[in-house]
């Protein structure tokens, strides 16, 4: 599968995409039930990896390696599978949720093996909090009325983490960003984890200042990092993980 971008480092291409749908978009109503599936995989998510593309709502970000992408059936679950290469992409399904109204995301993950350090392959969701300035170099004229978040759900190299918070992170030029630790550690692999996290609680403890009621989830999808030099004797399923059942719900 080709992406009909160039290449990109993960933090521009996030930058882009929210730019992209910033206040041109209204917010979608809440689903019936109060959850909208993100990724199923359907059928049409089904159909659409076998010709090598994505379904509507979908979006290709980076280079994406041939054969990165595929949907895979692992114990009676079908799973989108993702693999790292040697350049960092990322499969985003565009949402205009309203963070309070849905603020729930639940998912399902397996992975074949542990590579050293963090997993390349985490769930990122994009947030833009209204009403809150932009801050811009000296040289850019203007300001904005909106900033950006992104929250990284992340597989550490081991479980002790689990349920930690790290952020803000702030960098130049970077939009402001948490992790979020849910699994880790080599014993984990081989074997589904389900998992629900309050990315309103999340956002409440990294950006204490914002109004959400005015924080929208612009975007859900899963990042993948360039491949890191694996250990003597490892495989590329290190590098791999399968990801299902991805819902947001109130």
């Amino acid at each position: 599968m080709q992406s009909t971008r160039s290449y990109l480092p993960i933090a521009a291409i996030l930058i882009a995409l929210l730019i992209v749908t910033g206040c041109t978009q209204s917010r979608d109503a809440v689903p019936l039930g109060g959850s909208l599936s993100v990724l199923g995989p359907d059928q049409s998510m089904v159909e659409a990896v076998s010709r090598g593309t994505l379904p509507p709502g979908w979006e290709i970000s980076g280079e994406m390696p041939a054969a990165a992408i595929s949907v895979r059936r692992i114990e009676n679950y079908n799973a989108l599978a993702l693999k790292a290469g040697a350049a960092p992409y990322a499969v985003l399904r565009h949402t205009q949720a309203s963070l309070l109204a849905t603020p729930y995301l639940s998912w399902a993950w397996h992975t074949p093996s542990v590579p050293n350090g963090a997993h390349p392959v985490r769930i990122i969701v994009g947030l833009v909090a209204h009403g809150v300035e932009t801050k811009r170099a000296w040289w850019q004229v203007g300001g904005g009325d909106e900033s950006i978040r992104v929250i990284q759900v992340v597989w550490q190299a081991t479980a002790l983490g689990r349920g930690t918070v790290v952020g803000p992170r702030r960098q130049e030029g970077r939009p402001e960003s948490a992790r979020y630790i849910a699994r880790g550690g080599p014993e984990q692999a081989n074997r589904w984890w389900f998992d629900t996290v309050d990315l309103s609680l999340i956002h409440r403890q990294v950006w204490p200042g914002d109004d959400q009621s005015r924080v929208d989830i612009r975007y859900i999808g899963i990042a993948v990092q360039a491949a890191a030099p694996q250990r003597k004797g490892s495989t590329t399923e290190a590098h791999s993980m399968n990801v299902t059942a991805m819902r947001l719900m109130r």
